[in-house]
């Protein structure tokens, strides 16, 4: 047993023959960490000299070295391996990885920031992966990979829903938030023993290349495999106590559900038959569930009341089980017995895939991962998305991040599953519907629905807006309504009365010669700069008519442009509002209508491909736009303090824009209103000129 270990981190290394890797692994380790303290632990099985050269190289290492050399008779495996370094380490996080170098050493610290930044208990170091599996791989074994994930989401949709890559070896935890007595450890992949037996840890990841080997052999093959598969069967048999009385429900309730329907069609017609039989079981099955299997508590996540369990079953016997008697029994005349055994089974079937979810979900139950988005606001904010952002466009980056700020990330079953301290909405339509949860911090995760992911401008307006006004308070600025332009380095913002005229404002004066820098909302810090923030541009008539004959369109561009206008008018967007007060699902009916026709925007490169746009400048004015969309007047500071407040608060999205935004305003306890308020009047405090 080594002795304990000081240091906060303890990278655990499990090893089997692999002598010609820990002079590498350990050189790098130390390159990744610097000055970091951390102490190494490897749990040895190898029948080479493995061992002797860990024992060696400790002697004369900088930092903490330990080994446990395990007898032959002690052998369990990878997983064990990693059960027993648990025991033995005394870090407060716990680094697990492979020997081998196809596990980046310089991904310890991406996944320790990550960890302190999100609050995380468990950060996996997910490899990426495309639709055959992981990248960097053979596709034997690519393949493989994603056909053991699959088979693990199956049994597990709803506790992996959040792991793109369950199966990974790479992975940080924090030692108090696992019970490692819980822990029944069998073949290679301890992190899915984890997900299953620690339920409700709080789980982010970061995405790595997988490499090469660097040396040695690779571990798994068939034998491993079959030996996964019947790990993940004793997991599913004993992580959920109630899950065999389910499975005894179900299968009772097959046999019985076609007996009766056999001994109903004796005096009555089939499909009458069906219905009374299919009746008496939807109660019967809810109430043995409810009773006999979950105790009258709700043990099985996402279990559903009586109305929405009777709806369902009712949907899948008028579209699943009469339509295939009718098939069976009137068309095919196959005998009554087999019929009904059948229509039975493919209905329950139908039931569950649909109950569950992980048919039709984003990315669904293999490892494919869409793309990775990354967006640097100025250097203030920085976001990681799953979902390209057309509103953020002038500001994504193809380089690495050197932190996050703000994740956005899709559910892959569809509702967004709430933490502690989340702020959600929902309407209730599961992944076909508007739903979001938004976990607020130093490090903001943000959940979305799929049919959300599909809409990006409602997601940016109606969501990530209001995260972006929150997060950028805490860094002393305010995102300000209005448009800006800039001469000479010196900015005027135009924030209008009404929602007209400041974007053909601006136009105006860029034609002129001045140079961009929004049209719609834009940065201002306390110290009085303003930073650009261009949107695309929104098209309407009157724009059309500024730009004139530097915009060339075609008479079908110009059309649709008048129909975009029609549906996203400030008529629409109160009528959508006035549904919403009502519990309608307006932010859903609006995401559906947007993926049908976007909103009439076009990046302000592609209007005026001569644009300039100054990445930032000194405010000298602020001018109040009136409601004619002509007159511009010039405020005094206080004036333009209040105006500028009072403006924003005004030019509130679709909902549930103000619902989010006075939800994290009031975030433990802040006052976020108060702050935009005093970060403007700071602002326009140091302006000389104005």
């Amino acid at each position: 047993m080594p002795p304990s270990h000081a240091a906060p981190l303890t990278i655990i290394v499990p090893t089997r023959n692999e002598a010609a890797n820990i002079a590498p692994l350990l050189n790098r380790l130390a390159a990744a960490l610097g000055d970091a303290p951390f102490s190494v632990l490897f749990v040895d099985d190898s029948t080479d000299e493995t061992a002797q050269i860990i024992a060696a190289t400790a002697v004369t290492s900088p930092f903490p070295i330990h080994l446990i050399a395990r007898p032959p008779a002690q052998h369990n495996g990878l997983s064990g391996a990693v059960v027993e370094g648990f025991r033995a380490a005394q870090g407060e996080w716990l680094c697990v990885m492979d020997a081998d170098l196809q596990h980046p050493p310089e991904m310890i610290p991406v996944l320790l920031a990550r960890a302190q930044e999100a609050g995380a208990d468990v950060v996996v170091g997910s490899r990426k992966a495309g639709r055959w599996g992981p990248l960097g791989l053979s596709r034997k074994r690519a393949l493989t990979s994603q056909a053991l994930t699959l088979l693990a989401r199956m049994w597990f949709p709803r506790l992996l829903k959040n792991v793109s890559d369950p199966l990974t070896g790479l992975f940080l935890v924090r030692r108090s938030a696992i019970d490692v007595e819980a822990l029944r450890p069998d073949g290679f992949k301890i992190l899915l023993e984890i997900l299953i037996r620690c339920p409700g840890l709080r789980v982010s990841e970061c995405h790595f290349d997988f490499a090469p080997r660097h040396e040695g052999d690779s571990k798994a093959d068939f034998r491993e495999g079959m030996r996964f598969f019947r790990h993940l069967v004793r997991l599913r048999a004993t992580a959920n106590q109630s899950f065999p009385r389910l499975i005894l429900v179900a299968a009772g309730s097959v046999v019985l559900d076609t007996a009766v329907f056999l001994f109903l069609t004796s005096f009555t017609p089939y499909w009458l038959a069906a219905i009374l039989a299919a009746e008496l079981f939807i109660w019967l099955r809810f109430a043995v569930t409810e009773k006999w299997v979950l105790g009258g508590g709700h043990p099985v996540a996402g279990w559903p009341s009586w109305r929405r369990f009777w709806l369902r079953n009712q949907l899948s016997l008028l579209l699943v089980r009469l339509p295939l008697l009718a098939l069976l029994v009137g068309v095919w005349q196959w005998p009554l017995w087999v019929a009904g055994l059948t229509a039975v089974l493919i209905e329950g079937g139908a039931r569950y895939v649909v109950s569950e979810q992980w048919v039709f979900s984003r990315g669904g139950l293999t490892m494919w991962q869409s793309g990775l988005f990354r967006y640097d606001l100025h250097g203030l904010l920085r976001l990681e998305s799953q979902v390209r952002l057309p509103e953020l466009a002038w500001f994504e980056t193809a380089l690495p991040l050197p932190h996050v700020d703000v994740a956005l990330r899709v559910d892959r079953l569809g509702t967004p599953s709430p933490q502690p301290g989340a702020i959600t909405y929902d309407e209730r339509l599961s992944r076909f519907g508007f739903g979001v949860a938004i976990m607020p911090g130093d490090y903001t995760e943000i959940v979305i629905s799929p049919a959300l992911a599909h809409a990006p401008y409602a997601l940016y307006k109606s969501v990530l807006e209001p995260v972006l006004r929150w997060a950028l308070t805490r860094r002393e600025c305010a995102l300000v309504y209005g448009s800006c332009v800039a001469e000479a380095g010196q900015a005027q913002l135009i924030v209008p009365a009404a929602e007209r005229g400041k974007t053909e404002m601006a136009l105006q004066k860029v034609l002129a010669g001045s140079h961009f820098l929004a049209d719609d909302f834009v940065i201002l810090a306390a110290d009085g700069r303003v930073y650009a923030f261009p949107k695309p541009v929104t098209v309407t008539r009157e724009v059309l008519r500024v730009l004139g004959p530097h915009l060339a369109l075609s008479p079908g561009q110009r059309g649709r442009l008048w129909l975009q206008n029609l549906l996203y008018s400030q008529g629409g967007r109160q009528t959508g509002i006035q549904l919403s007060q009502r519990r309608w699902p307006a932010a859903t009916f609006n995401i559906y209508l947007q993926r049908l026709l976007p909103p009439p925007k076009i990046a302000i490169t592609r209007l005026l491909p001569q644009v300039e746009i100054d990445p930032s400048a000194r405010l000298t004015a602020v001018y109040a736009l009136a409601a004619d969309g002509q007159t511009l007047t010039r405020l005094s500071a206080a004036d333009a303090a209040n105006w500028l407040h009072s403006r924003a608060q005004a030019a509130q999205g679709f909902p549930p824009y103000a619902l989010l935004t006075e939800q994290l305003y009031q975030w433990h306890g802040m006052d976020g209103r108060a702050a935009e308020q005093r970060i403007i009047e700071e602002a326009l405090s140091v302006i000389r000129d104005l």
